[in-house]
C-alpha cells in the first residue's frame, strides 16, 4: 500500500488532470489521464493518475512494476475507464506480446524524459531501444486500451 505522501501526491495529480483541458493523445507521445479500475479485493472504484501512450494508432498503459495495485486490479478485471476533464471513455486493458510492448515502452520513456521520477522507475533509461527493453518485459506490464461501450 502506498505511503501517505504518495496518496496525497496522486490525489493532487488527479485533481489537476480533471481540472485542466486535456492534451490529445498523439502518436509517439503521451497524455495525462485518470485510470479508473475496480479494486480486486474491495470492488470499489480506484483512480490513478497515468500517462496514456499513443503509438501506431493505439492507446497503451505502461506499468514499470507489475506489483502496482492498478496493474493487479486490471489483471483481475480488465474493464476500466480513462478520464479527463471533458470525457470518460470505457475501455478494456489487454496485455500485449513483447514485440508490441517493447516499442510502446521505448515511446513512453522517450516522451517522459523530462520527468525523471517517471523514468527512474524503469530498469532502462529514456534512450533505450526496443531490443534493450525486451529482456526487461517480465517486470514491465504494457496494456493496450480497447474501447468498449459504456455499461
Amino acid at each position: 500500500m502506498p505511503g501517505p505522501d504518495l496518496v496525497a501526491l496522486n490525489a493532487s495529480m488527479i485533481d489537476r488532470i480533471l481540472g485542466e483541458p486535456p492534451d490529445p493523445i498523439v502518436d509517439g507521445g503521451y497524455a495525462r489521464r485518470v485510470l479508473r479500475t475496480r479494486g480486486r479485493r474491495s470492488g470499489l472504484v480506484r483512480s490513478t493518475p497515468i500517462g496514456v501512450v499513443g503509438l501506431d494508432g493505439g492507446h497503451y498503459l505502461v506499468c514499470p512494476d507489475t506489483a502496482r495495485d492498478w496493474a493487479h486490479n486490471l489483471a483481475a478485471d480488465p474493464d476500466c475507464s480513462i478520464a479527463s476533464r471533458d470525457d470518460e471513455q470505457p475501455a478494456t486493458a489487454l496485455p500485449v506480446p513483447d514485440d508490441e510492448a517493447a516499442p510502446v515502452v521505448a515511446t513512453y520513456l522517450s516522451a517522459m524524459r523530462d520527468l525523471p521520477f517517471a523514468v527512474r522507475a524503469f530498469p532502462v533509461g529514456p534512450d533505450a531501444t526496443p531490443d534493450e527493453i525486451r529482456p526487461h518485459l517480465r517486470t514491465i506490464r504494457v496494456l493496450r486500451l480497447e474501447p468498449r461501450e459504456a455499461a
